[in-house]
């Protein structure tokens, strides 16, 4: 027994001075020297230690430098105690593994090196060992494992600006880890980075079954440490920002790697991004207050991802676009390194499927700048957003809802439901206070206008299939509608109130039905200028004809579209026109306008029914009324249009234009009758004209040239009411066909046939054939026949129903007749005087026969003997040497109008002032018949 315990002294003191006498000296000197020799680099230890007593090993103040001789790894104090349990239990025993005060700085130096890497190539290279299946984790427990750092330092200096990130007080605690027992064991894990963020880990693992289970909470971590490390491939900076991470996982890497994460949740709070060259994007920005992403299931076995909610809270964004710019695009930019070692991802792998509950933005603003609306500027908020139930891969029906204002006038509303993977469902939506003016800038550069005011209001429903909407339908409104041509300072065009009720589009039938549209209140212009143009056509200045050419044959390049128009709805409507084109500006408005315009339809068998009312300047009634077919091949229709009292003073400027005259007073009655079938347009126009004067008389050189007050006295009648029919008829399809142009070609004719030939209107006026501007007389007489003295009674009664015009009475002679039977009378005469009887004369006796001879004989030019002629030669050739003076001649002429303006007042009633007798002239070219020629007076 002694010996024995000699022995174990003996080998007892042995040991003690193995430990003490060389194992610790060798560890205080050789490794120093191993790693100077070998890697260039210094290590420092203030003391190292095996204490053979309590079987541990410790080491104070060690450092070791990496190769340029900076500070690679350090700590203040490292412990590993041997716990004589390893004696009796499997694998080895320590009681403690500590290490305090640990300081690691690692450094990527360029893109294939790091501070370490000598490590790694010094030397041969193993031989990589042969798997074996059976192979096991060495038995190992731990009864307290405790690691505490001073800092762990990451730098990325292969960038262009380096990276570093610092991470202070890790505290790592563990008990009774163990590689041999399957119980889990509890560990917890703490570590605080020096700008911000905590790790928390807590649970247990075991490491023979290998599996853990636990929790992971990263809290304050702030994210721009993270954006200096991209930032040489992005275009923004990220200046504030934190992540939280919590989630509880169960991890399994024994036989093949899975995890189930649950409970989780990730928050974004403080985010500030800003252009890393505000002087580029300026008024660009995005800020948000937090993303929060609550009650994350990560199941690897079934790769499922499940998400109750996530909730974005006070975004804001700002931003522009400008031609082909867009802020955003270019904020948000990435100009990652090439990267040659992308990985395929196996198209044998199963898909992943995620389930979000609620997705919803809340408390959100956006601020947009474009060309595209006036004001530039965008205020939208408050911004809210919503989807329920939305799957990947895309799967059943989701909810989805959109509220927003825009600059706190336009208010817009979305809700919905959508199946996303066909993209087929619903979606309802209302709009309400959207001003038309902000859309000023998209409007054509042809278009010289602008909307000065409006207001949209609207609502429906689109039904999608496919993502492409299948029905539409809408109810909505535009109020207080204006707009301007450029350069006027009055509007062209305007309306209180323009109202669609019940518009219902079907994209796939091609048809749009509007039960009803409302006009109230409109107000148009219709300005023509001094150059003619009208301010409507101004508005447009190029051809737009063949973009709406192309436009109407995409429309109809499949099923041609069908369109219902039950019921058109005006009231209170008016159109102002002026005409600056005219000497003396014309202006008047056609007010007070309502009514209806039923059955509007592409049907062309269906005829849409018009009735309009309305008055001039406020007290004259017009109206409209009738039938058209707009979309029949040819087009017909049956149009009234009426005008009642119409003041004719306000027509002054068109009379003194193409009439010459300024209408003093006058009252017009229109009524228009149009009807167009088969491409003939017949017309049947009735003008009446009551106490109509004209004024003075206007210098132009559109008037017509007639005698433009005769005609009108030749028109009115005893009543003061001039009756005009202009009918009208025509081919529409002739290219010279134009209705204006035929009205007043129609009227033009009218008072030129009033002028040329005013006794045939008034023969009219008494149902006579006869000619009742000459009245005939027998030669060489001035006495009335009985035949003549009817047509003056005729004429008189038509003068009767013409009050305003008056007579002049010319007389006229057939020279040679009237001379003939003056020279008859004369001889006849001489023969009386010389003794002759009317029984002698007209007997032709001898007697009559030796007169006659005898005054042959004193002729003074003869042509023979007596003798030589017959009585009645003789009796001619005395005839014709009678001369008939010139006097005598006209006294005839004078007599026959004298007669004729006394039996028209003596006789027939007409008042003495309005027949004239006007002087004859033998030389006169209208002396062609023996009688009376009429005209009327100026």
């Amino acid at each position: 027994m002694r010996t024995f315990l000699r022995v174990v002294a003996i080998t007892y003191l042995v040991y003690l001075a193995i430990a003490l006498l060389l194992i610790s000296p060798a560890l205080n000197l050789l490794p120093h020297k191993y790693l100077k020799d070998n890697y260039g680099r210094e290590l420092q230890t203030g003391w190292v230690l095996l204490n053979p007593f309590t079987l541990s090993l410790d080491i104070s103040e060690a450092q070791l430098s990496d190769n340029t001789g900076e500070r690679f790894v350090g700590f203040s104090e490292a412990s590993i105690d041997l716990s004589l349990e390893s004696l009796w239990q499997p694998g080895w025993v320590l009681d403690t593994v500590r290490i305090r005060d640990l300081y690691v700085e690692v450094t990527r130096l360029n893109e294939d090196e790091y501070n370490f890497s000598d490590f790694l190539s010094a030397g041969t290279a193993p031989e990589e060992p042969v798997a074996d299946e059976d192979a096991s984790l060495p038995g190992i427990t731990i009864r307290n494992l405790e690691l505490h750092s001073e800092a762990i330092v990451l730098t990325d200096a292969a960038v262009e600006t380096a990276y570093v990130s610092r991470w202070n007080g890790l505290h790592i605690q563990v008990e009774n880890i163990s590689t041999v027992f399957e119980d889990g064991r509890p560990f917890s894990v703490d570590v605080e980075a020096a700008d911000g963020g905590k790790l928390q880990w807590t649970g247990e693992i075991s490491l023979p079954l290998g599996q853990s289970t636990g929790r992971l909470s990263l809290s304050e971590l702030n994210l721009h440490k993270l954006w200096v490390y991209a930032e040489p491939w992005l275009a923004f900076e990220l200046k504030e920002g934190q992540l939280l991470v919590d989630a509880e996982y169960e991890l399994n890497w024994n036989d093949e790697l899975s995890y189930r994460v649950s409970n989780g949740h990730v928050a974004l709070s403080g985010l500030d991004i800003a252009p890393k060259t505000p002087g580029q994007l300026a008024d660009t920005a995005v800020s948000m207050k937090t993303l929060d992403i609550d009650n994350i299931t990560v199941d690897s076995a079934t790769q499922k991802v499940a998400l109750n909610a996530v909730t974005l809270d006070t975004l804001a964004v700002a931003g522009w676009m400008e031609e082909s710019r867009i802020s955003l695009q270019e904020l948000f930019a990435v100009d990652l390194p090439a990267d040659s070692g992308d990985k395929e991802e196996s198209a044998d792998a199963a898909p992943w499927t995620v389930a979000l509950n609620k997705a919803q933005l809340r408390n959100s603003s956006v601020r947009w700048r474009s060309e595209f609306t006036d004001p530039q500027v965008l205020d939208i908020k408050p911004l809210e957003a919503s989807l329920e139930q939305l799957n990947w891969p895309l799967s059943g029906d989701t909810k989805m809802s959109l509220s927003l204002s825009i600059n706190e006038q336009a208010h817009i509303n979305v809700t919905g439901n959508l199946a996303l993977e066909p993209g087929n469902g619903s979606i309802d939506y209302s709009l309400e206070g959207l001003p038309l003016t902000w859309f000023n800038p998209n409007l054509p550069s042809a278009l010289k206008a602008k909307v000065t005011g409006g207001n949209v209001a609207v609502q429906g429903k689109v039904a999608l299939q496919e993502y492409a909407p299948t029905t539409i339908a809408l109810e909505g409104s535009i109020r207080e509608f204006s707009a301007r041509r450029e350069g006027a300072e009055v509007r062209l065009t305007g309306f209180d109130l323009l109202r669609l009720d019940g518009l219902a589009v079907d994209m796939t039938e091609h048809s749009v039905v509007l039960e009803q549209l409302t006009i109230n209140a409109y107000t148009g212009r219709i300005h023509i200028h001094e150059d003619g143009s009208i301010n409507a056509s101004k508005v447009w200045q190029e051809e737009v004809g063949e973009e709406a050419q192309q436009i109407a044959e995409d429309l109809t390049a499949d099923k041609p579209w069908t369109f219902s128009l039950p019921t058109i709805q005006i009231s209170d409507s008016s159109i102002d026109f002026m005409d600056e084109s005219l000497p003396i500006q014309f202006r008047t408005v056609i007010g007070d306008l309502q009514g209806e315009v039923l059955n509007l339809s592409s049907d062309p068998a269906v005829a849409a029914t018009i009735d309009l009312k309305g008055s001039v300047d406020g007290y004259a009634p017009v109206t409209l009324s009738g039938e058209v077919t707009p979309l029949a091949d040819p087009t017909n229709l049956d149009l009234t249009l009426v005008f009642d009292g119409v003041d004719m003073a306000l027509l002054s400027p068109y009379s003194g234009t193409y009439a010459g005259y300024v209408i003093e007073r006058g009252l017009l009655d229109l009524n228009l009758h149009y009807a167009l079938k088969d491409n003939q347009l017949q017309g049947d126009n009735a003008i009446r004209v009551e106490k109509l004067k004209l004024g003075e008389k206007i210098s132009s050189d559109k008037a017509v040239d007639l005698p433009l007050e005769l005609a009108l006295a030749i028109l009115t009648d005893s009543n003061g009411v001039i009756d005009m029919a202009v009918p009208v008829k025509g081919d529409v399809n002739n290219p010279g066909f134009d209705l204006s142009g035929v009205i007043s070609d129609a009227i033009l004719n009218l008072l030129t046939k009033a002028i040329t030939a005013p006794f045939s209107l008034l023969a009219n006026l008494v149902s006579t054939e006869d000619d009742l501007q000459r009245i005939t007389f027998s030669s060489g007489s001035s006495t009335l026949s009985d035949r003549s003295k009817e047509k003056l009674n005729e004429l008189a009664s038509a003068l009767s129903q013409r009050p305003q015009l008056s007579l002049v009475v010319t007389g006229r002679l057939n020279k040679d007749a009237d001379r003939e039977r003056l020279q008859r009378k004369t001889l006849k005469t001489l023969l009386l005087e010389r003794g002759l009887s009317e029984e002698d004369i007209k007997a032709k006796n001898p007697q009559w026969e030796e007169e006659i001879a005898v005054l042959y004989a004193d002729l003074p030019t003869q042509g023979g003997e007596p003798s030589a002629l017959t009585a009645r030669e003789q009796y001619e050739s005395v005839e014709s040497s009678i001369t008939i003076p010139d006097e005598q001649m006209m006294a005839l002429a004078g007599e026959r109008a004298v007669a004729v303006k006394l039996y028209l007042v003596s006789e027939a009633g007409l008042a003495p002032e309005r027949a004239v007798v006007a002087q004859a002239n033998l030389k006169d070219s209208d002396n062609e018949f023996s009688g009376v020629e009429l005209g009327i007076g100026d």
